[in-house]
């Protein structure tokens, strides 16, 4: 787990007008936020920070690539990724986001945390449909199955060993809750 410290910027210290700042974010980074959607990372997000009397702007431009799920077959696939996204940060009298996704600092304040930033960026530059451009890279199992070529989930093993059964429940197995043709019959005669 890395310092926290790698991903806040000294505000205060810094004058008016433009600053970088480089960072590399990978799958250690984004553990910390229980992503959804992908397993791994590879990014470089370069940033700049444009500080005024009142206010800053915080651009983000993220690069690289992520290893995501396949939405057609559930297989590992790289997405690569290249987003630009602009935050608003402003001075105020307490640090809260506001509704309009502004992020007011309080006078306390004196480290900008950008990790949210940066994980907000990839996700935001992620595609909604993940899929392998062409279906020959899909799973051919997963394939199969969707197409109706097999009628088994892709999990289930083809030689699948029968579990040993407790008698007293393959006595019960006969059972069935739900009435015979010969139990309807009686059922008709009764009435």
């Amino acid at each position: 787990m890395r310092a926290t410290s790698e991903f806040e910027i000294p505000y205060t210290g810094l004058g008016i007008g433009r600053h970088t700042f480089d960072f590399r974010l990978d799958g250690a980074f984004f553990s910390e936020f229980e992503p959804e959607g992908f397993t791994d990372a590879d990014i470089t997000a370069e940033t700049e920070l444009d500080r005024f009397e009142g206010m800053m702007h915080f651009d983000v431009h993220v690069t690289g690539s992520v290893v995501s799920a396949c939405d057609r077959c559930n297989a590992p696939l790289k997405l690569a990724l290249d987003h630009r996204v602009r935050y608003v940060v402003k001075f105020g009298e307490h640090t809260h986001r506001t509704d309009d996704d502004i992020f007011v600092l309080g006078p306390a304040e004196h480290l900008l945390d950008v990790r949210e930033f940066l994980y907000e960026s990839t996700v935001l530059g992620l595609p909604l449909r993940r899929v392998h451009e062409e279906e020959e890279e899909c799973d051919p199992r997963v394939v199969r199955w969707l197409t109706g070529s097999v009628d088994h989930a892709p999990d289930a093993e083809e030689d699948e060993v029968q579990e040993e059964v407790d008698p007293r429940w393959a006595a019960l197995k006969g059972l069935s809750s739900t009435p015979s043709e010969e139990d309807e019959g009686k059922n008709e005669a009764k009435h």
